[in-house]
């Protein structure tokens, strides 16, 4: 409708131009008066534009925070597993490190810890909903600044911190269950008969040592830093949401 109320009295504009039956003065107040009507005109199509266009944004942002809100859900729970299978871990680390150096082993413990050479875990975190946004360049809908900061940072920060980690965990646990495999030997009843032996080895102390020092140092911190960064964000969904 604006479109054409400002086609209208440009075609008018025109005529008065045009026109050879007024004068220079009539002319120019005709003119200008049809020229602050095209103005106002432009400028209440701009302001329903944009307002229109804010209200859709505030839509697709709710939607996309309620969704997310339940992502991060997800990872929490996900994080927290992960979380305690390398606490869990680093017992085991420590059980087998103390038996390494003279303490007794008992074959209850040895298969409760037997997850130290075999045994790994991956975040799997649920990136699908960031990552429509961000490819479809539509950060802008979300409105509080330092909610998007944050949210940035858990998914191209944390998350792939975690990853890295995970990563090296694995390399580190495939080397140890490489030099087990390699030099245990097994009874005729399937029990572990030079278990000690093994781990008096240097590298797979070593190893242990090293696995260690990754969960204690870098994987453990991480994982309480991404379900605090988490729980923080939801905190501020539920803020913006309900505001």
């Amino acid at each position: 409708m604006a479109e054409n109320e400002i086609i209208k009295h440009a075609k008018k504009v025109l005529t008065v131009f045009q026109s050879t039956g007024m004068g220079i003065k009539d002319k120019v107040k005709d003119i200008v008066i049809e020229i602050v009507i095209i103005v106002f005109a432009v400028s209440i199509s701009i302001w329903f534009h944009n307002w229109s266009e804010s209200i859709h944004d505030h839509g697709e942002e709710i939607e996309f925070l309620t969704g997310l809100k339940q992502d991060l859900k997800s990872d929490i729970d996900n994080m927290e597993g992960s979380r305690d299978f390398y606490t869990e871990t680093l017992q085991g680390i420590r059980y087998f490190l103390h038996s390494s150096k003279g303490g007794s082993l008992q074959k209850d413990s040895v298969l409760k810890y037997s997850e130290v050479f075999f045994g790994s875990t991956d975040l799997d975190p649920h990136v699908g909903r960031y990552e429509g946004l961000k490819s479809s360049g539509k950060f802008k809908i979300i409105q509080n600044k330092e909610l998007l900061n944050n949210i940035i940072e858990f998914h191209e920060t944390i998350i792939q911190r975690i990853q890295v980690l995970d990563g090296k965990y694995y390399q580190h646990k495939e080397k140890l269950g490489a030099v087990v495999e390699q030099h245990v030997e097994l009874s005729k009843d399937g029990s572990i008969r030079n278990a000690g032996q093994v781990l008096k080895r240097s590298d797979v102390r070593i190893l242990l040592e090293l696995s260690g020092g990754l969960i204690i140092n870098n994987i453990v911190g991480i994982h309480d830093r991404g379900i605090k960064k988490c729980r923080d964000i939801i905190s501020q969904i539920d803020k913006e949401i309900h505001d």
